[in-house]
C-alpha cells in the first residue's frame, strides 16, 4: 500500500506577507482571497500591499458563508472568479480556511493559508472539520495535502481577540495526549511513529510559554512567547495531524467537543478548543494519570480554561445526550482502552470530584 505523508510549510513573523510574491508567483497570477469578513479587513491590505509590485492580482474578494460546510464550498465554486483564479487565498480562522482546502480539493487550484487567529492547525492541516449549515458537526474530510503554504502574521493573530489563543491552546494540547492515548500498544510504521513522537511539540512549549503568552496578547504584544504557542498551536499540531492515520489523530477529548456540538447554547457560545481542552481532562482520567491530570489543571486555571462541565451551562440531562453522540463518532474506535458511555459518565464524575478535592 502507498503512503504519501505531506510536511507542511509556512513563513511566521509580523512581516511575514513580504513572502508571498517570491512563494506564490510559481502558480500564477490570479488570485481570489475568501474568508471572514473581519479577518479580510485585518489582513487584507497587508497582502494587497506585499504583491502591489508583482505581476499577481487579486481579481476578487469573497465571504466564505460563515460555516466549514459542503454547501458553501459549493457556492464558492460556482463564482466565475472562483473558476478563473489561479490560486485561492485562505484567510481567517479554521471554519474558513476549511471550506477553502474543501474547495480548492474540489476545483484541484492551490490554496495558500493566512490564519488570523490560532485557535486551531487548520492552516497546515489537511484535515478539515466539516460541518452541517446549522452548525451540528457532520464529518472529517481530506485535502489531498495541507496549504500549499501558510504565511502567519504574529501580529495580526496577537492583536485579535483573546478568546481564540486561548482556545487554540486548547485544542493544541489535545494533540499532545489523543495520538500516544490511541497509538499506546500498536506496532507502528515511520510516519504515525514520527506524529506520536512530535505530539510531545504540542504540549511542552504550551506548558512552558502558554500563560505569558495569554497574558501579551491581552495587551496585544507580539512576542517570543507568543511566537513559540502560535508554532505549537497551528505547526506542530499541523504537522503532527499530517503525519498520523486519522485513526491515531483523535480521540476521546475530540469526541466529546463534537458531542457538545448538538447543543446549539454550545455550538454559539463556546470555541472548538475550549471544549477540546476540557475533553483533554476527561480523557486524562479515563486514563488514571493523576499526577498529568494535576499538571494539567493547575495550567488550566493559571489561564482560566474549563475543569468543568458545568462552566458551559450543561445539565445532567443534556450532558447524557453529549456523550451519547460522542460516542457515535469515530474518534473514540482506536484508543488503549474500550471508550464507552460507561467509560465517559465515570470519567466524568470522577474528574468533578478530583477538581473539588484539589482546587480551592
Amino acid at each position: 500500500m502507498i503512503k504519501n505523508t505531506f510536511t507542511s510549510n509556512y513563513t511566521i513573523g509580523e512581516m511575514a506577507y513580504n513572502e508571498i510574491p517570491k512563494i506564490c508567483n510559481i502558480y500564477g497570477k490570479k488570485i481570489v482571497m475568501i474568508g471572514g469578513n473581519i479577518a479580510l479587513e485585518k489582513a487584507g491590505q497587508g497582502i494587497k500591499e506585499s504583491i502591489k509590485n508583482s505581476d499577481m492580482e487579486i481579481i476578487d474578494t469573497l465571504w466564505y458563508g460563515g460555516q466549514a460546510s459542503f454547501e458553501n464550498a459549493e457556492m464558492l465554486s460556482e463564482h466565475e472568479s472562483v473558476k478563473k483564479a489561479d490560486m485561492i487565498f485562505s484567510v481567517g480562522g479554521g471554519k474558513a480556511l476549511d471550506t477553502c482546502k474543501i474547495l480548492t480539493n474540489k476545483i484541484k487550484k492551490p490554496v495558500f493559508t493566512f490564519p488570523t487567529i490560532a485557535a486551531t492547525c487548520a492552516a497546515m492541516t489537511s484535515v478539515c472539520a466539516v460541518y452541517h449549515p446549522d452548525g451540528v458537526f457532520r464529518d472529517v474530510y481530506f485535502r489531498y495535502a495541507p496549504a500549499e503554504h501558510s504565511f502567519i502574521n504574529t501580529k495580526i493573530i496577537a492583536e485579535a481577540p483573546i478568546k481564540y489563543i486561548w482556545a487554540g491552546i486548547g485544542d493544541t494540547l489535545a494533540k499532545g495526549y489523543e495520538p500516544e492515548f490511541s497509538a499506546r500498544g500498536e506496532k507502528l510504521d515511520f510516519s504515525n511513529s514520527m506524529g506520536v513522537t512530535l505530539s510531545s511539540l504540542c504540549k511542552e512549549p504550551i506548558f512552558k510559554n502558554g500563560t505569558k503568552a495569554v497574558e501579551d496578547c491581552k495587551i496585544q504584544k507580539s512576542s517570543d512567547e507568543v511566537k513559540e504557542v502560535v508554532l505549537s498551536i497551528i505547526a506542530a499540531t499541523g504537522t503532527v495531524s499530517n503525519a498520523l492515520e486519522m485513526k491515531y489523530n483523535s480521540c476521546a477529548a475530540h469526541a466529546l467537543c463534537y458531542g457538545f456540538s448538538i447543543l446549539s447554547k454550545i455550538e454559539e457560545n463556546h470555541l472548538h478548543g475550549e471544549l477540546v481542552s476540557y475533553g483533554v481532562l476527561v480523557q486524562t482520567m479515563m486514563d488514571n494519570n493523576i499526577e498529568e491530570l494535576k499538571k494539567l489543571i493547575y495550567f488550566y486555571k493559571s489561564v482560566k480554561l474549563p475543569i468543568s462541565y458545568k462552566e458551559f451551562g450543561v445539565t445532567e440531562d443534556e450532558l447524557e445526550k453529549v456523550i451519547e453522540k460522542a460516542c457515535s463518532t469515530g474518534d473514540i474506535e482506536k484508543a488503549c482502552i474500550k471508550i464507552d458511555k460507561e467509560i465517559y459518565k465515570d470519567a466524568i464524575n470522577k474528574l468533578e470530584n478530583f477538581v473539588q478535592s484539589i482546587v480551592k
